[in-house]
């Protein structure tokens, strides 16, 4: 709408027109609009906020490229001691620390009865599963949960802490029949009561481990690219049982890998080892001493120190620099989500999820949960995930725990980052019968023989000194 002028420069009511000279009027920073924008804000601080990790972690790459190795990690150290000190801080006045309940999402699946007794209607379903997951018969009595594991404080202990309950997953009630998962979780620590390790225990006779290595990592540096996916014929043959993450990218310790025979990146010496043999048995040891070169070695991934090795805490629990995670300070002050591999001392294959932990944390909770060997895998939330898999109409997946996320469906899709899944074994618990004494999984593979397939090649003069081990 114009507004008459005048030649006095006030309007036709004698006010003056101010800035109006044009003949238009001013306009106004409406309320609508104020609101709309702190919306956005909101939003987008909240996306950021969620995402926080997965932004931080992810463009540590960049950084180091602008800023310099030293200082990105300084920057790195400073971001988790906040986040830290956010987490403590939200406990106290909220209740809750960093959105992690003491019961995840896996929680809600168990079964707070035992496990079933096999009936004949559910013998007739067992045999068409075995069909499918190409499962010999194994006239077996199911495992019983494994004992439960003394809260490391009493005082501070949740009612269900420590009880190892079988896991329900649909359309596997005939297999879990007689070979029940069990999962329980320790909060190994007093001062931050939100932090909490949670397990899941294998019987390590009904399952198949394998690894697979990434389009990109680890083996990159040697142009070893791996495939990054589950073949679709194990997703669907209704086989796959779960789906977890692997460890560091190569240059963040140069630690080796083996996939299916072929070298992804040659092994080292003296790191923790995740071996899988043709018996399908695994096994859990220092690369060099324990496991060696053998024909029967099908697949291995290196990854830090043994954690817990013959029951003991590694005495490098406190380290710093590169050996839990690359940190500017000791290791007992980095607190962050970690994931992990074990061993029970029944034999039973363990994944371990930590929620705001150290190395030393995660560890007093797995010797106080019985696990004899222990390997850490990858740290950071955007990559320690596990998924568990489904039968309904198809296989469908869930996310272990809460804070984890896109575990699912992102392990259905080619990754970039080596991973390993699970499946139904073939022979069941007979094999682990014959294995001998102190031999861990199913089988009793020698861990000794000639140089195989999947001895270490040299490695190529590409790079200079390994660099401090970072977490990615």
């Amino acid at each position: 709408m114009r507004i008459p002028i005048l030649a006095s420069g006030r309007d036709q009511y004698g006010r003056p027109l101010g800035r109006v000279a044009c003949g238009r009027p001013r306009r106004r920073l409406s309320w609508r609009r104020l609101g709309l924008a702190a919306a956005a804000l909101v939003l987008l601080f909240a996306g950021a906020y969620q995402w926080r990790e997965t932004i931080v972690v992810g463009g540590s790459a960049l950084s180091r490229r602008i800023i310099g190795e030293q200082n990105t990690m300084r920057l790195e150290t400073a971001y988790f001691g906040v986040l830290d000190l956010t987490h403590r801080v939200e406990y106290r006045v909220f209740g809750s620390g960093g959105g992690n309940p003491e019961s995840g999402s896996v929680r809600r699946r168990v079964a707070l009865r035992p496990a079933p007794v096999l009936s004949a209607r559910s013998a007739g379903s067992l045999a068409t599963e075995r069909r499918r997951a190409r499962v010999a018969p194994a006239a077996v009595r199911p495992l019983g949960p494994p004992a439960r594991v003394p809260p490391l404080y009493p005082h501070a202990a949740a009612s269900d802490e420590g009880v190892w309950q079988p896991l329900q997953l649909a359309g596997r009630g005939a297999y879990l029949a007689q070979h029940p998962i069990y999962t329980t979780f320790v909060r190994p620590d007093p001062s931050r009561p939100y932090a909490t390790v949670t397990l899941v225990a294998f019987d390590s006779s009904a399952v198949r481990l394998h690894l697979v290595a990434g389009t990109s990592e680890p083996g990159y540096a040697y142009g070893a690219a791996g495939t990054g996916r589950i073949p679709q014929s194990v997703v669907r043959s209704g086989a796959l049982l779960a789906a977890f993450n692997g460890g560091f990218k190569w240059q963040d310790g140069r630690y080796g890998m083996v996939e299916d025979g072929r070298t992804v990146a040659p092994l080292q010496p003296g790191f923790a080892t995740l071996a899988t043999y043709r018996d399908g048995s695994i096994r859990i040891g220092t690369w060099g001493t324990e496991i060696t070169s053998s024909p029967s070695l099908v697949s291995l991934r290196q990854n830090a120190l043994m954690l817990i090795d013959h029951g003991q805490i590694s005495p490098e629990i406190n380290r710093g620099g590169h050996t839990w995670g690359f940190v500017w300070y000791t290791s007992r002050k980095f607190y962050t989500t970690r994931s992990a591999v074990a061993f029970l001392a029944d034999g039973r294959f363990v994944y371990v999820a930590g929620y705001s932990v150290t190395a030393k944390t995660l560890a007093l909770a797995l010797k106080q949960a019985g696990v004899t060997r222990a390997m850490q895998l990858d740290i950071n939330s955007p990559y320690t995930q596990m998924a568990l898999y489904e039968l309904r109409g198809g296989v469908h997946g869930f996310d272990l725990t809460r804070w984890m996320a896109r575990c699912p469906d992102y392990f259905l899709r080619t990754r970039q980052r080596d991973f390993a899944y699970l499946t139904v074994g073939k022979w069941g618990r007979q094999a682990a019968a014959a294995r001998p004494s102190g031999s861990q999984g199913r089988g009793g593979s020698s861990l000794s023989g000639p140089a195989s397939a999947v001895s270490p090649r040299p490695a190529p003069p590409r790079r200079a000194a390994p660099r401090a081990a970072r977490s990615r």
